[in-house]
């Protein structure tokens, strides 16, 4: 354990060498001569500095600099080779990062299944209206200026990748086309059915890579006939008349075509809580349109219909509804980009740059931030799982530490890096109800067991 976190400390710190940041400022034209605010300071001061400041202002960030600056040199300095000075470092560190996965502990016999499974799914927020022709929001009573970040989290190592950020007024369903490109064969792909788009299923097939997601109305599946041809499934039928819990098919056609891909369909019965739940939001949704839910989409309501193209010894029928929860992680993702990296707040108002600049800061914290939560759960025992809230808060709460450790570097640095690894390796645990299972051990139970034996 001590060698990998001496690996991983050695690289972390070449994330963040003064002179790899001062060679990124001057091929961005950000640094053309020296001043009193250093590149360096000007990066780590936005990127660390902030996370534990009170208030995201030009004062906090001026306080991070060796020699005393004032807030209006610091604002000057945010400009468009800003921009490009911290996207490029943020690049480089997601690449490097993407570059070092962690050995998997917790997930690695998921590994065994699949070379990876990638999380995809989108957030919003809202900006400043100076933003709104850089990042146009949808129109209407939405705000005008709106960014919309495409995330991928890699569940077996722990690897966050911000794929594009992009106006907020792009739909899901049209990135869509973007997923096969992060694909290789042997990968599987979790999403939820905005991103849904046949034509992408088909190149996700054609790769030899697997997909996992929700069944849409809107698609039309087709089943092999007796006599030769396809004929149409009516899932509302079929379920309607069902007294199962699971109900399955393992051929299932994404076209009447013969060179249609097949794949498989399985629908899980809600218990009458989730049920009722799910029937009573669909509902106050047609109420709001004025309108009244049909009886097959109040019967659909109450079933989670998933497909998928992985074959049934790579993924079982009983273990397709528990991997499909670990889909919520993005979710949680989300939540804490925004809750404790404050990703989506911003003091700047006119300077277009630095709201700019700011973003690209949080999105390297947040890549920093799921790096070292991806280590420390390849180092700790088997079978405990480190919360990532936690050690997000923990960089939250020594974010000026490590800001002004870095520009020090040397010793006091890597005793500051060896004390907070130590810190959270043993208080970042997540606990949970031992009457309970949590959905990695129903996951373990349902898709890993079934292989062992």
């Amino acid at each position: 354990m001590a060698i990998d976190r001496s690996a991983f400390f050695e690289r972390f710190t070449h994330w963040f060498e003064p002179q790899r940041i001062v060679a990124f400022a001057r091929a961005t034209r950000w640094l053309v001569r020296r001043g009193k605010i250093d590149a360096f300071e000007f990066l780590v001061g936005l990127v660390f500095g902030q996370l534990s400041a009170l208030g995201l202002t030009l004062k906090a960030q001026a306080g991070c600099f060796t020699e005393p600056v004032s807030r209006e040199a610091v604002h000057q300095r945010y400009g468009p080779r800003a921009v490009e000075f911290f996207r490029a470092c943020f690049q480089a560190c997601l690449r490097q990062s993407l570059e070092a996965p962690p050995k998997p502990s917790l997930t690695g016999a998921l590994a065994e299944r699949f070379a990876a499974i990638h999380l995809v799914d989108s957030t919003g927020f809202d900006c400043p209206e100076s933003l709104a022709e850089i990042y146009p929001g949808c129109g209407g009573a939405a705000s005008t200026a709106n960014c919309k970040i495409l995330m991928r989290y890699e569940y077996v190592r722990g690897q966050l990748d911000p794929v594009a950020l992009l106006p907020g007024k792009r739909s899901d369903q049209g990135l869509a086309v973007m997923l096969p490109e992060l694909l290789r064969a042997g990968e599987l792909l979790l999403t939820d059915k905005g991103f849904l788009k046949l034509e992408v299923l088909r190149q996700i097939d054609s790769k030899k890579a697997y997909f996992l997601l929700p069944w849409c109305r809107s698609l039309t599946l087709w089943l092999a006939a007796n006599q030769g041809g396809c004929q149409a499934l009516n899932l509302v039928e079929a379920l309607k008349h069902s007294q199962s819990a699971v109900v399955s098919w393992s051929k299932v056609y994404l076209g009447r075509a013969a060179e249609a891909p097949a794949f498989r369909v399985v629908a899980f019965r809600l218990n009458p809580e989730s049920a009722a739940r799910q029937r009573a939001g669909l509902r106050e949704a047609q109420r709001r349109q004025g309108r009244q839910p049909t009886e097959e989409a109040l019967e659909l309501a109450g079933w989670l219909i998933l497909m998928t193209n992985a074959p049934e010894d790579k993924l079982p029928v009983q273990a397709m509804s528990y991997l499909y929860r670990v889909r919520w992680q993005v979710e949680l993702v989300f939540k804490q980009c925004k809750s404790v990296l404050r990703l989506h707040v911003t003091k700047a108002r006119t300077n277009i740059y630095r709201v700019q600049c700011e973003i690209w800061a949080r999105l390297l914290a947040a890549v920093v931030v799921f790096a070292w939560h991806s280590h420390l759960q390849a180092a700790s025992q088997p079978h405990r799982e480190i919360s990532f809230a936690q050690v997000a808060t923990e960089f939250q709460q020594n974010g000026m530490i490590l800001a002004r450790v870095l520009i020090q570097g040397g010793q006091s640095l890597q005793a500051e890096l060896w004390r907070l690894w130590r810190h959270l390796l043993y208080t970042a645990v997540k606990g949970h109800q031992l009457t309970r299972k949590t959905t990695w051990e129903l996951l373990h139970e349902h898709c890993v067991k079934p292989a062992e034996v």
